[in-house]
């Protein structure tokens, strides 16, 4: 049975229980063989996943746009791809060579706007290659990508453009990765959808605190996040702008300049440990 579905199908009790087990390791870590987040170093002061209940929301634009907002604050920010079989970090940024033969560890490559990447698009030879492995397995692949890279001492935020909805990679990330909230990404007619609801509920389950919501492609009169959300927050807007879209198509989106995140990336920065 799928996991999150076996979560789901336990009382409130059983679910409590899981979830304490899963935040609080009791063991001793030199004998136990336990997975557990206590097992894996914090890679950033602050770790923030950036999810979505369906594709084609602007997860990934999201991401880059707010690491290059957390630069000009001052800090440093890095982006773990942790979408497997759909990889876009690079192409949006223009990194399309393998890197990986050249690489002495694993370690986050350098775009030209300045944002160490890691992700399966930069690390594979041929990004266009179809992933034909079981879900699982992609989770195990995107974990290894966190747990065994070498991340810059001191690195204030990692953001992980995470995969939509909620699969194996995100419930596989929490409940076993050092993760300190998440952001969930919208377009303004879906933000009361059901796959958006999903996606934030699962994150709330296995308590990874849900700051916001990002409200993408909005019109010029920015709509509202629809009423199943309501308890969520919108902390930012991002206009519909074909300027966007074309630099991003280009693998050019580090030269897109916006304020439009420059709120939320303060805010992120004040979480700092």
């Amino acid at each position: 049975m799928d996991e999150l579905e076996r979560i789901k199908q336990m009382t409130p009790e059983e679910q409590q229980a899981y979830l304490e087990q899963l935040q609080a390791c009791e063991h001793d870590c030199s004998t136990c063989t336990a997975e557990c987040n206590s097992r894996v170093a914090k890679p950033a002061k602050v770790v923030l996943v950036v999810t979505g209940g369906k594709g084609g929301t602007g997860k990934s634009v999201v991401s880059v746009l707010l690491a290059k907002a957390i630069q000009r604050q001052g800090a440093t920010a890095a982006i773990l791809d942790a979408d497997i079989a759909g990889a876009t970090i690079p192409a949006l940024l223009g990194m399309r060579e393998p890197v990986l033969g050249d690489m002495p560890e694993l370690a986050p490559v350098p775009s030209d706007a300045g944002i160490g990447v890691v992700s399966m698009g930069i690390i594979t030879e041929d990004a266009a290659e179809p992933v034909l492995w079981p879900g699982k397995d992609m989770a195990k692949l995107a974990v290894w990508l966190l747990k065994d890279t070498h991340w810059p001492e001191g690195l204030d935020v990692l953001i992980i453009d995470m995969p939509s909805g909620a699969g194996d990679i995100p419930l596989e990330y929490y409940t076993t990765m050092p993760l300190d909230y998440a952001l969930a990404v919208a377009e303004p007619g879906e933000t009361g959808s059901g796959p958006l609801r999903r996606a934030i509920n699962l994150a709330d389950m296995l308590r990874v605190p849900v700051m916001g919501i990002v409200e993408n492609l909005a019109a010029d009169d920015g709509l509202a996040v629809a009423s199943s959300c309501e308890t969520i927050p919108v902390v930012a807007t991002l206009r519909y702008d074909p300027a966007l879209r074309r630099l991003a198509s280009e693998g050019r989106l580090g030269d897109y300049e916006t304020d439009s995140l420059d709120y939320l990336a303060r805010a992120v920065l004040e979480l700092r440990d």
